[in-house]
């Protein structure tokens, strides 16, 4: 759906998140809307359900990455300084990738948005210098970049993007611009009918005191008396 394509509905209208309905055409327009911006929805919570994903994946693999960094048989940096087996390395040097990482990890993806796999894979190659059990995490970020950046690709054209928020509908008649075919109303003129015929059939008219005799009011006891009477 383009924003071209609709009749009824404009940019503010989407904005505000709101929709006078004057017209059957232009409540079948809403309702259609109003369904597409939910499918809109779910592909959005797909896309923030990858985002989490990637985020929980990269912790996982960097508190194993990190853990097994004072190895020189799993840390190539531990062993570039000295390290053989588990003593002699320095493991402050070795964890020096991995936090360059994490630190272009967040500033990349979750601040700057880039979702080119072709970044996050040359990125994702860094703390492999901590530990090779970074490995899998340049094989994981891109699959799920791609698959993140596939649905964001789909969504981002689409009218109510990123929120989606579907309109409220209120039918409030405008009777001056009112088009042909719209959705009934009462005017004025048989409001005010019916409330004078509705007056003119109230029972209790009788009892009612006129404003210049101080009053104004119906009165309860002469109400309850002519039920009385009536039973």
């Amino acid at each position: 759906m383009k924003i071209e394509d609709l009749k009824y509905i404009t940019p503010i209208d989407i904005n505000a998140a709101h929709l006078n309905v004057t017209s059957a055409e232009m409540y079948e327009e809403a309702k259609n809307f109003n369904q597409h911006m939910y499918d809109m929805q779910r592909k959005r919570h797909r896309f923030n359900l990858d985002m989490m994903g990637i985020i929980v994946f990269n912790i996982i693999v960097f508190a194993v990455g990190c853990g097994t960094a004072i190895c020189s048989y799993t840390s190539l940096m531990f062993y570039l300084t000295g390290g053989r087996g588990f003593i002699g390395g320095n493991v402050h040097i070795a964890v020096i990738p991995a936090v360059v990482y994490a630190i272009a990890f967040v500033y990349i993806i979750l601040i700057r948005k880039v979702y080119d796999w072709r970044v996050i894979l040359a990125f994702s190659f860094v703390p492999m210098f901590t530990s090779y059990a970074f490995i899998p995490l340049a094989i994981g970020n891109v699959l799920i970049i791609r698959n993140a950046k596939q649905i964001d690709d789909e969504i981002k054209g689409e009218p109510g993007y990123p929120g989606f928020a579907e309109l409220v509908l209120s039918y409030i008649r405008d009777e001056e611009n009112a088009e042909e075919g719209s959705m009934n109303g009462y005017s004025d003129s048989e409001k005010s009918d019916d409330l004078e015929s509705e007056r003119k059939e109230n029972p209790f008219d009788k009892y009612r005191t006129r404003y210049q005799d101080g009053g104004g009011l119906l009165k309860d006891n002469d109400i309850s008396s002519v039920i009385n009477d009536n039973d």
